[in-house]
C-alpha cells in the first residue's frame, strides 16, 4: 500500500482463575503480538490493557518498526526464539496484518509460513476495519478498503445508542475506536460473524477470501474465551509450578 508499517510488540500479563478451595491464583501469561499496521491495530489491542474478562487482566507493552506481511511473521518468529533462548518464552505468539495491496503470493505465503511455524495469524482481507464491520452486520460480499470509513461511520450513526449531535466519522488511528465500536456494536456477535465467514472458505488462496478476517481468534483469546489456550496455561502451571508462570494466594 506504499504506507509505512509499524511493529507492535505486546507483552501481556494474564491473571486468571481460582484453584481448589477458592484460593486466589495469579497466573502470568506472556503473549507476543506483532502488527504490520502503524497505529490502528496496536491501538486496538492496547485497549485490552487493564480490562478484565472473567478474572483475566492484561498489561500491554508496545514498541514499533517498519515491516511488510512476511516480515511481520519473520519478526514474530525472531522475537519468539529470542524469548525462548532467554528462558522466558511467550505462551503464544501472533502476527497481525492485512491484505491491502500486497501481492497475493506474498500474503498467502505469510499466512502459510505462520501456520507452519506455530505463529497465530490474525489476518484481514482487505483491511483490519472489516473486523469492526462485523460488529454490526454479517458482511458476506467483498469490500475494498476505501469503503470501510463510510460503512463504519454509518453503522455507528444509525445505532440507537448513538445520541451525539455531531455525526460520527471513523478515523483510522483513533485510540478510542474499540470503545466506540463496542458501545454501538456487538463484539460477541462480531466473533460469530467473522468465524462463520472464515469457515465458508475451504482453500489456501487467502488473497481471494474477501471479505474475511481471522482477528476474531485473537480477540476470543484476549477475552478469555479460548478454552484450549486457557487449558494450556493451567496445565503448564500445574506441570511447571512457578518456572514459567507465577501465582500468589
Amino acid at each position: 500500500m506504499g504506507k509505512k508499517k509499524k511493529l507492535s510488540l505486546m507483552n501481556l500479563e494474564r491473571y486468571s482463575y481460582k484453584e481448589a478451595f477458592h484460593d486466589d491464583v495469579r497466573v502470568r501469561c506472556r503473549i507476543l503480538i506483532v502488527c504490520e499496521g502503524e497505529k490502528t491495530e496496536p491501538n486496538y489491542f492496547k485497549s485490552f490493557d487493564q480490562l478484565q474478562y472473567g478474572g483475566v487482566v492484561y498489561d500491554i507493552e508496545c514498541e514499533g518498526g517498519k515491516i511488510n506481511t512476511m516480515q511481520v511473521v519473520d519478526k514474530a518468529m525472531e522475537l519468539r526464539d529470542k524469548a525462548i533462548a532467554s528462558g522466558l518464552p511467550y505462551d503464544t505468539v501472533w502476527a497481525v496484518f492485512d491484505k491491502d495491496d500486497f501481492p497475493a503470493s506474498s500474503f498467502n505465503a505469510a499466512i502459510l509460513k505462520a501456520e507452519q511455524h506455530g505463529i497465530g495469524c490474525a489476518w484481514s482481507n482487505e483491511a483490519f476495519e472489516l473486523w469492526y464491520v462485523f460488529h454490526f452486520v454479517n458482511r458476506v460480499t467483498a469490500m475494498s478498503r476505501e469503503e470501510y470509513k463510510t460503512v463504519i461511520s454509518k453503522y455507528v450513526n444509525d445505532s440507537p445508542a448513538y445520541t451525539q449531535n455531531t455525526k460520527y466519522v471513523y478515523k483510522k488511528n483513533d485510540q478510542k475506536s474499540r470503545v466506540i465500536i463496542t458501545a454501538h456494536g456487538d463484539e460477541s456477535r462480531a466473533i460469530r460473524y467473522a468465524q462463520s465467514q472464515a469457515n465458508s472458505f475451504d482453500d489456501t488462496r487467502f488473497a481471494l477470501h474477501n471479505p474475511c478476517t481471522t482477528v476474531y481468534k485473537l480477540v476470543r483469546l484476549l477475552r478469555g474465551e479460548d478454552q484450549e489456550f486457557n487449558k494450556k496455561i493451567m496445565d503448564d502451571l500445574k506441570n511447571n509450578g512457578t518456572n514459567d508462570h507465577y501465582k500468589t494466594h
